[in-house]
């Protein structure tokens, strides 16, 4: 059982050039570097979680990129980044199912609307959600549709 979900949106990304799949755009290097300096304080609280904290991500490389900022602040190595395509297909219910099987401290990135439309259930009420953003959820022992809110913060400024 999970205690606690952070959702965190992938950072300003570069815009699709021809001929590329929308999963290979990359962050841009203002967006990196927002993250890179925004992220070890964002995160900080996380800190005291990570011998049962998990990184999953979207296979987009946008999103990976984010993670790997995120495990950088947490000071997890990028090889233990878990990717699962229901974050970047958006996948509601495949994306839950995932989560009623883990346990511990998931920290998962991904992409709009699904991460605002997650969280937004989550929160029972709307929730915007802008580039590199991060929502933690405490989650009781009832599950997740009894989740609290712990805490938001929006992205970086570019």
């Amino acid at each position: 059982m999970i205690r606690k979900l952070v959702l965190i949106r992938h950072g300003d990304a570069e815009n699709r050039r021809l001929g590329e799949s929308d999963a290979q755009r990359k962050l841009t290097k203002r967006g990196l570097a927002a993250l890179q300096k925004a992220y070890p304080t964002m995160l900080a609280s996380l800190a005291e979680d990570t011998d049962d904290l998990q990184v999953w991500s979207s296979e987009a490389v946008r999103a990976r990129q984010t993670a790997e900022v995120a495990c950088d602040a947490l000071g997890i190595p990028h090889e233990d980044i878990d990717f699962h395509q229901s974050l970047y297909a958006q996948d509601y219910d495949r994306f839950y199912d995932e989560l009623l099987c883990a346990e511990g401290v998931i920290v998962a990135v991904g992409h709009i609307p699904f991460m605002e439309e997650v969280a937004s259930d989550l929160a029972h009420r709307m929730m915007s959600f802008p580039k590199g953003s991060v929502a933690c959820f405490d989650v009781p022992e009832e599950g997740l549709t009894k989740a609290t809110l712990a805490w938001f913060m929006p992205g970086p400024q570019l």
